[in-house]
């Protein structure tokens, strides 16, 4: 695949990245030499090159630096490195043209999508939706 080829891919996928999703999170972890680190992900010199001077690269390394240094190596940042990884398949399920993967499937993981990048039309401060809306609940249970 060439270059361009590459990129016109890419484009029609927006879970990608342009990187591994896990990249940033190692170069903040500083538990490896960037050399290591760009052998086991297959990444040449001008392609580190290239991720230095990208911003949203940039931008990830920080936001897991910060995060570090708040809560270290917490469970819900290792759910939010794994939830990013998916999104490449959860991409593919949802255009899967076999029939293998039912509709219905295809329908929640969209909504989940959408739900998820905040463009649904729920009610942010609804009662369970997570909001902080204030909710009071009285169970009276009579035998």
């Amino acid at each position: 695949m060439n270059a361009l080829t590459k990129f016109q891919h890419d484009l029609e996928d927006p879970a990608k990245l342009g990187y591994p999703p896990t990249l940033p999170l190692e170069v903040a972890l500083a538990e490896h030499p960037v050399k290591e680190l760009c052998a086991n992900y297959g990444i040449s010199r001008q392609e580190w090159r290239d991720l230095c001077d990208d911003t949203h690269f940039r931008n990830a390394v920080q936001g897991y630096l910060d995060e570090l240094q708040k809560e270290g190596m917490s469970f819900k940042l290792k759910a939010r490195l794994q939830a990013e990884a998916m999104l490449h398949q959860s991409w593919k399920m949802v255009h899967d043209r076999t029939g293998v993967v039912p509709p219905s499937v295809k329908a929640d993981l969209i909504k989940f999508t959408v739900r998820c990048a905040g463009l649904s039309d729920e009610k942010k401060d609804a009662p369970g939706a997570g909001g902080v809306g204030t909710a009071l609940q009285i169970n009276i249970h009579l035998e």
